[in-house]
């Protein structure tokens, strides 16, 4: 069995010290001897202090919030062991689980990542991607391949992550799992879900509203303008900037009526680069070589 100290747990957090507290403890006490780095987008709830705190053990960077891939890759750049575990703030892994993720990982060289099943806290399935999604209704009772895995508790090894490339950072939230797990399959790799179960939350620093919903359904048609055929995307944004040009004159609320102003906007101009959210610029970043550090 890979020892704890093979292994960095990287957290990206914003907001979410109820639930960050709660991972970091589970951290300590099933995976001694890891190297765990939290990454916070500038949280105005106290996180970073209540790490500092709370969790001496714990590398904390506190960072400008350009989304999820961004401090997902800063995670990385800033780890130092051979298993990368990417873990969201409001997930709380097992060592069982851990250690399977591990062995598997080691077993099969052409296997890229592999997640565990994710439970809600009463132990039922969590609904992933969609209805579509098999896995989510499948009893896992041995590794099984999947298209995509979610992020939100996800392991690889430093050199398959460096074989698929970096997350893209044109995401802000929303679909960049999808994406590297595309990248994965063209590198020739499998993605496997594994029977084990850790318990994910789900939402825990995120609520709903008129902007993550313009973020997701944005960040879906370049994920299809990336990926997919032309004529897709092409149809994908038809469809979407008809959408917004109706919408925006007949909804009741004022910030989803700019909102689908926004998003006719977008994709009119076939902008689907354009967030409404501060990310990065870096796109999918080298981690192998150096960078230039954002002012602190």
């Amino acid at each position: 069995m890979t020892s704890f100290s093979d292994l960095s747990i990287i957290i990206p957090s914003y907001n979410a010290r109820h639930h960050l507290t709660r991972c970091l403890t589970a951290v300590r006490d099933a995976l001694p001897g890891a190297e765990v780095i939290v990454i916070d987008g500038a949280s105005s709830d106290d996180s970073a202090t209540m790490v500092a705190q709370e969790h001496p053990e714990v590398r904390l960077h506190v960072e400008r919030n350009h989304g999820w891939a961004y401090a997902t890759n800063r995670g990385v750049e800033l780890s130092t062991r051979r298993f990368l575990l990417f873990l969201n703030s409001d997930a709380y892994p097992t060592r069982d689980a851990v250690v399977l993720m591990l062995e598997r990982l080691e077993q099969r060289r052409d296997v890229g990542a592999v997640a565990p099943m994710l439970r809600n806290e009463d132990g039922t399935r969590q609904s992933l991607f969609g209805f579509w999604y098999w896995p989510t209704w499948r009893d896992i009772k041995k590794p099984t391949l999947a298209p995509v895995l979610s992020a939100a508790c996800l392991m690889t090894t430093r050199e398959r992550f460096e074989q698929v490339g970096a997350f893209d950072e044109a995401f802000f939230l929303y679909n960049e799992e999808f994406d590297w797990c595309r990248r994965a399959h063209k590198a020739g790799l499998g993605l496997e879900i594994l029977p084990a179960s850790v318990v994910h939350v789900g939402g825990g620093s995120t609520t709903k509203g008129p902007l993550l919903t313009l973020e997701g359904w944005r960040g879906f048609v370049y994920l299809s303008a990336k990926h997919w055929p032309r004529w897709v995307t092409r149809l994908l944004s038809q469809a979407m900037r008809l959408q917004g040009l109706v919408f925006k004159h007949v909804d009741p609320r004022p910030g989803y009526r700019s909102m689908w102003s926004q998003l006719e906007s977008i994709m009119k101009h076939q902008e689907y680069t354009r967030s409404p959210f501060d990310v990065s610029g870096r796109g999918v970043p080298n981690l192998c070589a150096p960078l230039a550090r954002e002012p602190e």
